[in-house]
């Protein structure tokens, strides 16, 4: 009997963790954000994978992994560990991966072992892909990939505070001091400046990074309003309706998500070429809700599909 309900417990046990989630070891916390944004959608135990060393990851069955974010570092471009040695090999994951391909970004440098023609074939083989932004879509598509904009994860975060008192303070994210100086003479509320680098001692400490992010976090969802260059924070701030003003840089990587805040670039802001009254902020534009429903909708139904229980209840 004993061996018997050991058999099915350890059944039932390998069965409740074959889900897994890209997780980072970065000096970027807005990575982190990614990290959470998934989690809340999968069973607790589900398995931490590190985004630079997918190809080698091992498991004894296939693990279901929300595969987003942004790909990636290797041994030849942007190569970042002090730590660690790259992979010989980054792409594709391994066996044990079996990826749902969603709110991901492909770098430039990158493109070039994404598009390979071995590599073609095994995203075809897990297509759609969810482009997390135009460009992706428009490299994918190019080259015969089914994809679609699905736009990024963050944007489904939850802000827990249904009745909240807003803070009389505005959040400044990682902008230059000029900008710091122009926000703080055109508000009477104090401009606190923070910034998504992690610092050093918490960099490879997962609970203290958690903490880290947690907290961040918490501040967008309190904050009269924030005004940052950081995407992860902007699309964060929409997800927990922050008013949120995004100081945009033209990058690629930006197309498709910038458009859903306000925003302008940093010589709009300095001459006073912006939509945003720091004093009164404006409430945020609604454009990203078809995009945070559509994704709830496609994440819940893919872990139930894979799942062995009957439903994963999300609070949208």
């Amino acid at each position: 009997m004993r061996i018997i309900f050991f058999t099915v417990f350890l059944s039932l046990a390998l069965k409740a963790a074959d889900f897994g989630y890209i997780h980072y070891e970065t000096m970027n916390i807005g990575d982190d954000f990614q990290s959470i944004a998934v989690q809340r959608f999968l069973p607790k135990n589900s398995i931490t994978i590190d985004r630079e060393y997918v190809s080698e990851f091992y498991h004894e069955h296939p693990v279901h992994t929300i595969v987003n974010g942004w790909f990636m570092h290797t041994k030849d471009i942007f190569w970042y560990r002090n730590d660690k040695n790259p992979p010989k090999i980054s792409w594709p994951p391994s066996s044990s991966i079996h990826p749902f391909f969603i709110s991901i970004h492909f770098t430039s440098p990158f493109l070039p072992t994404i598009l390979s023609k071995e590599n073609l074939l095994y995203l075809q083989q897990y297509a759609p892909i969810g482009a997390r932004d135009y460009a992706t879509l428009a490299a994918l598509q190019e080259k015969g990939i089914p994809s679609y904009f699905s736009g990024c994860l963050t944007l489904t975060l939850k802000n827990p505070y249904k009745h909240i008192e807003r803070e009389k303070v505005i959040y400044a994210v990682d902008l230059e001091k000029p900008l710091l100086d122009f926000i703080q003479s055109h508000t009477s509320y104090p401009v606190i400046p923070l910034t998504h680098a992690i610092p050093e001692n918490i960099r490879l400490n997962p609970e203290a990074r958690n903490m880290y992010a947690q907290d961040l976090l918490d501040k967008y969802r309190r904050a009269k309003c924030v005004v940052t260059a950081r995407l992860h924070a902007m699309l964060p701030c929409l997800a927990f309706k922050t008013p949120v003003l995004f100081v945009e840089n033209r990058n690629p990587r930006l197309e498709g998500l910038q458009e859903l805040a306000r925003h302008c670039t940093k010589e709009e802001l300095l001459t006073g070429h912006y939509d945003f009254d720091f004093n009164v902020p404006p409430e945020n534009k609604e454009d990203y809700l078809p995009i945070r429903k559509n994704l709830i909708r496609i994440i819940t139904d893919w872990v139930q599909f894979h799942s062995n229980e009957d439903s994963l209840p999300i609070s949208q």
